[in-house]
């Protein structure tokens, strides 16, 4: 694995969230196999985008985040 992909710079203040992949398939990571991603980035825009290949791992982050848990963001 590069780390371009998973280390960029762009959008500020990207909330810490894990997401599932776009239906559309545009960030199918160029065929492989994945459940979806977990990013974030700082106030400058330096961020992280870590692919997720399977739903053990991201079924494992659910109680993690507040808003799971009927937290607020």
């Amino acid at each position: 694995m590069k780390s371009k992909e998973f280390t960029w710079q762009g959008e500020k203040d990207r909330l810490l969230q894990v997401c599932r992949p776009c239906p559309c398939g545009c960030d199918d990571r160029g065929g492989r196999p994945g459940v979806g991603y977990l990013t974030g980035s700082d106030e400058e825009g330096n961020g992280f985008t870590i692919w997720i290949e399977s739903k053990k791992f991201s079924s494992g982050w659910k109680g993690c985040w507040p808003w799971n848990r009927g937290g607020k963001r």
